[in-house]
C-alpha cells in the first residue's frame, strides 16, 4: 500500500472517530449506577447496518408498488371479460324469453279457434229449436186471441171502478188541502214555541251560569226569578233544584277549601324538607372546600351581610336563606339557598379532587425535601407518584388544555386549566396524549407516565396551581376520598 492510499485511510479514520466519538449511557437502577460504553466501532457498525436495511427497504418498497400496478391491471382485464361474459349472458336470456313469448301466442291462438268452433256449433243447435218453437206458437195465437175477448169485458168494468175511485181521490185531496193548511199552522205554532223556548233556555243557562260564578249574586237573580214567574214557569219549577245544587257545590267547595289547606300544608313541608337537604349540600361542599385549604369566600363569594357563627365546623349562614314561616318567604329562601348550592357546584366541579392516577404509590409529598441529584434542601412543589411505566394519566376535573409540550426539567408537560384560578401540571411524561385548545373531562387520559426532564426514574410530578402559587394537592387527593366515601 503507497504512503498516499494509508495517508487517506488515517484521515478517514480520523474523521469516523470524529463523528462518532466514544459515548457512555448511564444506567440508575434503585440507587445503583452503571455505565453501557458504546465504542466508535459500535456505532459505525450500527450506522452501516440502519444505512443497508434503509436501502433495503426502499428496494422492496419500489418492486411491491410495481407488483401491486401489474397486478391492477391484470384485475383490470378480468373484470372487463366478467362484463363482457355477463353481457352475453344477457343477451341469451332475451332470446329465450322471446321464443317463449312466441311460444304463448301461438297457443293463445289455438284456443281462441277452438273456443269459435264451440261457439258455431251452439248457434246450429239453437236455429233448430227456433225452428220447433215457431211451429208451436200458432197453436198459442189461437188461445191468445180468445184470452183478449175475456179481458175486454174485465177492462170495462175496470174503467167504472177507476171512474168511481176518482171521484174519492178528488174528496180526499180536498181534505188533504186542508190538512196541510192546519199543519202548516201547526208548525208557525211550533216555531214560535221553539224561539220561545231557545230564549228560556238561555235565559236558564245565563242565570245557571251566575249561580255558579259568585254567591254574591244569588239575590239578585231571585229578584230576576221573581220577575218572570209569569213568562218562567219551568224555571220556578228548577229553582229548587238548582239551589240544592248549590248547596251541593258550597259544600264541596268547603271540601276543597280544606284540600288546598291539606295542600299547601304538605307542600310547604316539602319546601322546607328540601331547602334543609340544600342547606346540608351547601355546608358539604364549603367543608370540602375548606378541606382543600382554599378559601370559600375568595372562590364563592357570599353577600355583605353574611353572618358566622363561633366555634364548632365551619357551617356558613345568612338570614335570607333561613325557612321563612309563609310559603313566599319560603319559596325565596329555597331560591336562594339553590343559588348558593349553585354557585358552589361550579366551585366544586372544578375543584381536582380525583387523584390523577387509578392504581400508584406516592414517593415524594409536598414540601421541603433533599433534592435527589445534589442531596440538598429544596422546595418541591407537588407530589410524585410511582407506578409501572406507562401507565395512565388522567384528569383530576373538567377543564382546558393550555399547555402540552416540553419544557426544560419537567420534560414532557401538560398543564390543565380548571377555571376559577384552579391550573394542574403533569410532568415527566413519557407521551402527551392530548393537544393543547383540547377539553377533557374528569377522567379523561392526557398522556402516559414516564421520565422525561430531570427524573430519577419513572414517575409523576403533579402539581396544583391556585392564583398562579401552588398549593398542597394531597389535601385536594384526600378531600376526594373523602367525598366518595
Amino acid at each position: 500500500m503507497s504512503d498516499e492510499e494509508i495517508g487517506f485511510a488515517e484521515r478517514a479514520k480520523l474523521a469516523i472517530v470524529k463523528v462518532l466519538p466514544e459515548r457512555q449511557i448511564i444506567i440508575r437502577t434503585e440507587g445503583e449506577t452503571s455505565y453501557l460504553t458504546l465504542s466508535t466501532r459500535l456505532q459505525a457498525a450500527l450506522v452501516v447496518s440502519w444505512i443497508a436495511v434503509t436501502g433495503w427497504t426502499g428496494f422492496a418498497t419500489i418492486g411491491y408498488g410495481m407488483q401491486h400496478s401489474l397486478i391492477a391491471q391484470k384485475n383490470e382485464s378480468i373484470a372487463n371479460s366478467r362484463v363482457a361474459y355477463r353481457e352475453l349472458l344477457d343477451q341469451v336470456s332475451d332470446y329465450q324469453l322471446s321464443v317463449v313469448g312466441i311460444t304463448r301466442d301461438l297457443k293463445e291462438t289455438e284456443a281462441h279457434l277452438r273456443r269459435l268452433f264451440s261457439q258455431n256449433e251452439a248457434l246450429r243447435e239453437d236455429l233448430s229449436t227456433t225452428e220447433v218453437a215457431l211451429r208451436s206458437s200458432e197453436a198459442e195465437r189461437q188461445r191468445i186471441a180468445v184470452a183478449r175477448q175475456g179481458l175486454g169485458g174485465q177492462i170495462e168494468m175496470l174503467g167504472e171502478e177507476l171512474g168511481r175511485m176518482s171521484s174519492k181521490n178528488d174528496a180526499l185531496e180536498a181534505h188533504i188541502g186542508t190538512l196541510r193548511a192546519h199543519l202548516e199552522m201547526v208548525e208557525a205554532e211550533k216555531a214560535e214555541i221553539a224561539a220561545e223556548r231557545a230564549a228560556l233556555d238561555d235565559r236558564l243557562w245565563g242565570l245557571h251560569n251566575s249561580l255558579e260564578s259568585s254567591s254574591t249574586k244569588i239575590a239578585t237573580l231571585e229578584d230576576n226569578v221573581r220577575a218572570l214567574k209569569s213568562d218562567l214557569r219551568s224555571v220556578i219549577l228548577e229553582r229548587s233544584a238548582i239551589a240544592a245544587d248549590n248547596d251541593g257545590l258550597r259544600g264541596n267547595l268547603a271540601r276543597l277549601e280544606d284540600q288546598i289547606t291539606v295542600l299547601k300544608d304538605t307542600h310547604r313541608a316539602e319546601l322546607r324538607n328540601i331547602a334543609e337537604r340544600t342547606l346540608e349540600q351547601i355546608v358539604t361542599v364549603e367543608e370540602v372546600i375548606k378541606n382543600t385549604g382554599l378559601n370559600v369566600d375568595e372562590l364563592a363569594p357570599l353577600p355583605d351581610d353574611q353572618l358566622m357563627g363561633q366555634g364548632g365546623p365551619f357551617v356558613p349562614y345568612h338570614p335570607d336563606m333561613d325557612v321563612e314561616a309563609d310559603s313566599d318567604g319560603l319559596r325565596v329562601s329555597l331560591d336562594r339557598r339553590i343559588d348558593r348550592w349553585k354557585q358552589l357546584n361550579e366551585v366544586f366541579r372544578a375543584l381536582p379532587l380525583a387523584a390523577p392516577m387509578k392504581s400508584y404509590r406516592m414517593t415524594s409529598r409536598y414540601g421541603r425535601r433533599k433534592d435527589p441529584f445534589n442531596n440538598r434542601w429544596a422546595m418541591h412543589s407537588g407530589l410524585d407518584f410511582s407506578a409501572p411505566y406507562r401507565s395512565p394519566i388522567l384528569a383530576p376535573a373538567p377543564g382546558v388544555v393550555k399547555f402540552a409540550n416540553w419544557r426544560s426539567r419537567y420534560g414532557r408537560v401538560v398543564e390543565i386549566d380548571h377555571g376559577f384560578g384552579m391550573m394542574t401540571r403533569f410532568a415527566h411524561m413519557a407521551k402527551i396524549t392530548v393537544k393543547q385548545g383540547d377539553v377533557v373531562e374528569v377522567g379523561d387520559q392526557v398522556g402516559q407516565l414516564g421520565s422525561s426532564g430531570r427524573s430519577t426514574g419513572p414517575h409523576l410530578h403533579y402539581e396544583i396551581h391556585y392564583k398562579g402559587k401552588t398549593v398542597n394537592p394531597l389535601k385536594f387527593v384526600r378531600a376526594g376520598k373523602d367525598v366518595q366515601q
